[in-house]
């Protein structure tokens, strides 16, 4: 049996209009990452930005200061006084992490949002 579109009445059209509207718009919105975080443990001292505030940051860590940015919601090291500069090559990722300075840079979400499993 074929679906013929001719037996679609103009409410029918209208009802699934609305509800493709609607699934797109839950997806824009749930998708969106409003109310995390970055934070930053630096020799046992913690600060926190927001990820949703496009910038670049500085803490001193216990060789000297490390730098990073935080674009579009993620975060990635730019300069470190370490030797090898590990962290700078992780890349726009999260965790981050300095052994050598003491910084480590954690992306986190706001509380209460789904993760992968329950989504």
């Amino acid at each position: 049996m074929k679906f013929k579109f001719s037996s679609l009445r103009p409410l029918d059209f209208v009802f699934f209009c609305l509800l493709v509207a609607a699934g797109i718009f839950l997806t824009i919105n749930g998708l969106s990452k409003s109310g995390s975080k970055v934070v930053v443990l630096a020799c046992g001292v913690q600060y926190e930005y927001d990820a949703d505030t496009d910038g670049t940051y500085s803490v001193e860590g216990e060789l000297g200061e490390t730098t990073f940015e935080i674009k579009e919601g993620k975060v990635h090291i730019i300069d470190s006084p370490c030797k090898n500069k590990i962290c700078i090559n992780q890349g726009w990722s999260s965790p981050l992490v300095c052994l050598p300075n003491n910084v480590t840079i954690t992306l986190q979400e706001p509380e209460g949002g789904y993760d992968a499993i329950s989504q």
